[in-house]
């Protein structure tokens, strides 16, 4: 099963700036599913509706990538000149 985090710098740069800025989002709907699934050439295992639902493991890694982009670390591609784990107790906070 694809897992976000694995993809996240394959994803369409649309996306991630949606998911990023929609933090109480679960699902990514169906036109969004599309999107990704077209960029990356993989499928998402979405559910009857074309719906993905996050995991626990994804919701955390997008919160961590939220705060990071908040603190000026990363771009919600995930560019930037700081690096995840040198920060990771502060986005724990």
């Amino acid at each position: 099963m694809t897992n976000i985090s694995s993809i996240w710098t394959r994803i369409d740069p649309g996306v991630q700036q949606w998911v990023l800025e929609n933090p109480g989002c679960v699902v990514l709907p169906r036109t969004l599913v599309n999107r990704v699934e077209a960029t990356i050439g993989e499928s998402l295992h979405a559910d009857a509706h074309g719906e993905y639902w996050f995991s626990g493991e994804e919701l955390i890694f997008l919160k961590a990538r939220r705060r990071a982009q908040e603190l000026g670390g990363y771009t919600a591609a995930g560019q930037g000149d700081r690096r995840f784990h040198d920060h990771a107790e502060m986005l724990d906070r």
